[in-house]
């Protein structure tokens, strides 16, 4: 069992690197060609952290997709190996009923998770936000030490962080009520 495992998380290792390679390749060669790096740093001000959606990420990106591969995959093989084996014990009388309600609670389940990804999308905005007022200030540190700004980018770094702390209490609170009604779903 340990050899299994460790080959799966190897599997799934390997599957993240190479999403991300092909993923890294496609993006840089669109962000590289022409002067297109030069127009989203200096003329378009709707990315206003390419460094940031290249690396970090994209990481990001390609582990979240490869574990909800892995997260669908396994228990749907599960599912598929436990039903073989029950309706060859009781017949399919048992096993119907269960994959009827897994069936309807998934259904539900599903529908009070669909908040999750405006949440995180959300988290990533505002911690590239967070971020980019920090590299702001490592960046224009001898302008904003000239002009005696440092109150003022203290007050905006205390405001990007402070939406980022509200914003993630929020996802806390909803991450504990989805575990709550999981559970209770899953022990009926």
């Amino acid at each position: 069992i340990s050899l299994v495992n460790n080959v799966l998380k190897y599997g799934l290792n390997e599957l993240k690197l190479c999403f991300r390679t092909r993923l890294s390749n496609y993006l840089y060669n669109s962000y590289l060609s022409g002067f297109t790096y030069y127009k989203m740093s200096n003329l378009d001000s709707r990315i206003s952290n390419a460094d940031q959606l290249l690396t970090q990420d994209v990481e990001k990106f390609c582990d979240s997709i490869v574990d909800l591969y892995s997260n669908i995959s396994k228990p749907i093989l599960d599912i598929f190996i436990y039903v073989t084996k029950l309706t060859q014990q009781i017949g399919a009388q048992g096993p119907g009923v269960m994959i009827l309600y897994l069936l309807i609670s998934g259904t539900f389940l599903t529908h009070l998770r669909r908040p999750l990804s405006r949440l995180t999308v959300t988290e990533q905005k505002l911690e590239g936000e967070y971020r980019y007022v920090n590299s702001r200030l490592i960046t224009n540190s001898e302008e904003i030490a000239f002009y005696q700004g440092n109150k003022m980018e203290k007050r905006n770094i205390s405001s990007v962080f402070e939406k980022l702390v509200t914003h993630l209490r929020r996802y806390i609170d909803f991450r504990f009520n989805m575990g709550f009604i999981d559970n209770i779903i899953a022990k009926c």
